[in-house]
């Protein structure tokens, strides 16, 4: 290639009008960028003037949020069905485990009342044989107090009647009844 077939190239290229995408804001402000995509550079339009927009969120007339993280240059474009669609799968993944949570409790119903009759059933059981006992114990009179009888006891004359109180006969006698 030569040069002047280069530079008429170049010349194209630069020479072409390049088409910038027009927005409004909810509040009616006109934003243009060369595409509303991440990294995009992006101006409010005030007339002949076109400024870069300020660091914030802004709202599309169409509900897409526009984040803007440096001054110009938009952060991150969020739809607004694309936050609806989370808020609605999260709803719906709620309901789907409070769904499993009744089933649970559903199939474990039985159990429970089953086990509930059982605990009916003893406590009639229960109150029953309480009636009967006290029935019982009244028609029964109050125990009687028995005294066991007790041998007599030895008395160790030995100990008690020494030679000091005693004559030495006594204590012999003595002595003797004792053994």
């Amino acid at each position: 290639m030569n040069k002047q077939t280069i530079l008429n190239r170049i010349n194209a290229l630069l020479s072409a009008p390049v088409k910038l995408a027009q927005m409004k804001l909810d509040n009616g402000t006109v934003i243009e960028a060369e595409s509303f995509t991440v990294g995009a550079e992006v101006y409010a339009i005030d007339g002949e003037n076109k400024t870069p927009l300020e660091i914030g969120s802004y709202i599309l007339e169409d509900g897409t949020t526009l984040e803007v993280t440096e001054i110009g240059i938009i952060g991150e474009v969020a739809s607004q069905a694309t936050e609806d669609t989370a808020e609605m799968k999260a709803e719906m993944e709620s309901q789907k485990e409070e769904a499993l949570i009744m089933k649970i409790a559903e199939s474990f119903k039985p159990t429970f009342d089953a086990m509930n009759e059982k605990i009916e059933n003893l406590s009639k059981v229960n109150a029953d044989n309480v009636a009967e006992l006290k029935a019982t114990l009244s028609k029964v009179s109050a125990p009687k107090t028995v005294v066991a009888p007790t041998e007599p006891k030895k008395v160790n004359f030995s100990a008690v009647n020494t030679k000091e109180n005693l004559s030495s006969t006594e204590a012999r006698i003595m002595a003797l009844l004792s053994n």
